[in-house]
């Protein structure tokens, strides 16, 4: 049986140990799955299989659902077990076999008829983003139990940028492949290395060192679902936050849309989406580093609408975009707005939870973000098919302007989230 005083004093003699792991596997892991990034490659890879508009949603669709809808039956379990580590993973081998078995058909099997490459293209996205929904609470909790809170956004920055620092190296790999290789052997490639990335990340993962922990008491699923109302009820300031950020995530889905904008208007050639992951890893690499300890500083608030508006504009540029070359400043844009909004995203949520509950309020968090991030880029993507992908970048533009104004002027960080960090 874990004790309260053993715990903490095995957590932080092992507390550099565990940092350096922990954002050596994150970062090993965004550098391969920036190898078919979700943003552009992969957005090429359907473009290429079929001129459906509605085909570019279900990537984004695919993505959200499986990271958000899986925390419905997640949380109660993971709040109920000692250790969050073994069921990370085992869960997150499923995120990684996916890349694998894309690799080995694109490579061997080139020509099969499109509509089952990107059936399968579908199907194994899904299992990995379904993957990444079952292993993400887990893995959320497991860092705010093993990194000090004062060096979260620190530690989601580190991680996030030096994972887009050996992206750019990347990137210059991925368009020389896609230039110089046909299609879908180069994709092919491409999802191999990212595999070999995702075995070295699983390496640094498994090092970490995890003290068990009190577990809550086990919950049946009705249970959960039950106190989700109550929870939202007495915590106003989480419910706000909620709200916004769907708006807000409703309002960036637009950046699933930017490549296959840029590839209907403009036609580049596939080096130049080469350049455009360069273009959004780099701005990933640098904007993780810089915000994570700005949000330290600052506040993850404050982070987070600045984030937003940055991928707001991005949308913007994109609509009055008049030559592709405009495509790698819109693409610095994105990456610096995805870093922040995933790095204070997070850190948010941790922040207003107690931390006996949450499990809870991640996969609360999940949940309520879900119909808004999974069906929102599907329901656009259909938009799109008849009006166009400019009626789309104007909408979306302001469901992100409704969102940031109401987190900048009606939810309240809690104290945590905006206190200066010590030392």
């Amino acid at each position: 049986m874990p004790t309260e005083s053993g715990a903490p004093a095995i957590i932080t003699r092992y507390a550099r140990r565990n940092f350096w792991l922990m954002v050596l596997d994150g970062s090993a892991f965004i550098f391969g799955v920036s190898m078919v990034s979700r943003f552009t490659v992969l957005p090429l890879v359907v473009e290429r299989l079929t001129d459906a508009r509605w085909a570019q949603g279900m990537i984004t669709t695919l993505f959200y659902a499986g990271w958000l809808l899986p925390g419905l039956f997640t949380a109660p379990l993971v709040a109920a077990m000692e250790r969050r580590k073994p069921w990370v993973l085992r869960a997150t081998i499923f995120e990684r076999l996916p890349y694998l078995a894309l690799g080995l058909i694109f490579l061997f099997l080139p020509n099969l008829p499109n509509a089952t490459l990107l059936a399968i293209v579908y199907v194994l996205y899904g299992i990995f983003a379904f993957g990444a929904g079952f292993t993400s609470i887990a893995w959320q909790d497991l860092v705010a139990r093993l990194i000090p809170e004062k060096r979260w956004g620190t530690f989601f920055g580190l991680q996030s940028g030096l994972g887009g620092v050996f992206g750019v190296g990347a990137a210059a790999v991925a368009g020389l492949v896609l230039a110089t290789m046909p299609f879908p052997q180069s994709v092919g490639v491409l999802a191999l290395a990212c595999f070999g990335a995702m075995i070295v990340s699983y390496i640094f993962l498994a090092l970490c060192v995890e003290p068990a922990q009190p577990a809550q008491p086990a919950q049946p699923m009705s249970a959960f679902l039950r106190s989700i109302k109550p929870l939202l009820a007495r915590d106003q300031r989480f419910r706000r936050y909620l709200i916004s950020r769907a708006a807000i995530a409703l309002g960036l889905t637009g950046h699933a849309f930017i490549t296959a904008a840029a590839l209907e208007r403009f036609n580049p050639p596939a080096e130049q989406i080469g350049l455009f992951t360069g273009a959004l890893l780099g701005a990933q690499a640098l904007a993780n580093l810089g915000l994570g300890a700005l949000a330290d500083r600052w506040g993850h608030k404050q982070v987070l609408e600045l984030s937003t508006g940055l991928g707001l504009l991005a949308l913007l540029l994109t609509l009055v975009a008049p030559s592709v070359i405009w495509f790698v400043p819109i693409f610095l844009l994105v990456g610096a707005a995805q870093a922040g909004y995933q790095l204070s995203g997070f850190t948010l949520v941790f922040a207003f939870s107690p931390p006996a509950e949450r499990p809870t309020y991640i996969g609360v968090a999940n949940i309520a973000l879900a119909p808004v991030a999974a069906f929102g880029p599907l329901l656009a993507g259909w938009i799109a098919g008849f009006s166009g992908y400019n009626a789309i970048f104007a909408v979306l533009i302001l469901f992100g302007i409704g969102g940031l104004s109401m987190l900048h002027w009606q939810v309240t960080a809690p104290p945590q989230a905006i206190e200066p960090a010590q030392g």
